[in-house]
């Protein structure tokens, strides 16, 4: 003990147990501040393993709520197709209100010649047909008889068929108000007529089938803009005729 500094020096001795002892004070009061430090950063560090699970279930969830919202998105889509589809089968049977309709619209044009075409061996197609010619008669048209032919195109629903006009004539405007009535009534897909060669001329050809045709083939009947000629077709607005 000799060896310790001021260990024989009574002034030395009292000075050095004083320093001694408030650096214990000191070094405990560091141990009190470290271990509240310590209780504290444990703390924070759970309260960012909790916001980090949280912010992991969070993102699942959206991730889950995302994926339903796109099948059920998927799934209404498919239901619009199907109701789509129903319509266009429903729209081969004219109505008591769709035959009226019709009626309307082609009564200011008696006369006007059609031929009538369905689908051999399509009995709904035939039926369609019927009523069709019921009303143009009703109409003063010139409805030919109801032929059953085994059809190239299949159009779907029904297609209009016209023969391409004489260069400075236009179809007769007839034909736009059967078109525009036909698509008013989701019969017809669009407002377009096909060329055809082979309907004699000045005679519209109604042709009843089940599968689309090609878009190419139509003339584009636009109400909104003057009529385009595709394939040489010309058919008037019937706005503009009357």
């Amino acid at each position: 003990m000799a060896m310790l500094p001021g260990w024989n020096s009574l002034e030395a001795v009292g000075s050095i147990g004083h320093s001694l002892h408030m650096a214990a004070i000191v070094v405990l009061a560091m141990l009190v501040v470290a271990e509240g430090l310590a209780l504290v950063y444990d703390d924070r560090k759970y309260a960012l393993v909790g916001a980090a699970e949280r912010e992991t279930i969070v993102s699942r969830d959206q991730e889950g709520l995302a994926v339903a919202e796109r099948h059920h998105n998927e799934i209404a889509a498919l239901q619009r197709d199907l109701e789509e589809a129903q319509r266009q089968q429903a729209s081969l049977r004219l109505t008591t209100i769709g035959q009226q309709a019709l009626l309307d619209a082609v009564s200011p044009f008696p006369g006007q010649q059609i031929e009538i075409v369905s689908m051999l061996g399509d009995p709904e197609g035939q039926q369609f047909a019927n009523d069709f010619a019921s009303v143009a008669q009703q109409a003063g048209w010139n409805a030919t008889s109801i032929n059953e032919a085994a059809l190239a195109t299949n159009p779907s629903g029904i297609e209009v068929l016209y023969r391409e006009p004489p260069v400075g004539e236009v179809p007769p405007p007839a034909l736009a108000a059967l078109v525009d009535v036909l698509v008013d009534l989701r019969i017809l897909p669009a407002r377009s007529v096909t060329i055809c060669e082979e309907v004699a001329s000045e005679v519209i050809r109604l042709v009843v089938g089940t599968r689309s045709a090609t878009a190419e083939l139509h003339s584009s009947l636009s109400p909104k803009e003057p009529p385009e000629a595709r394939n040489g077709a010309m058919v008037p607005d019937t706005a503009a005729e009357q």
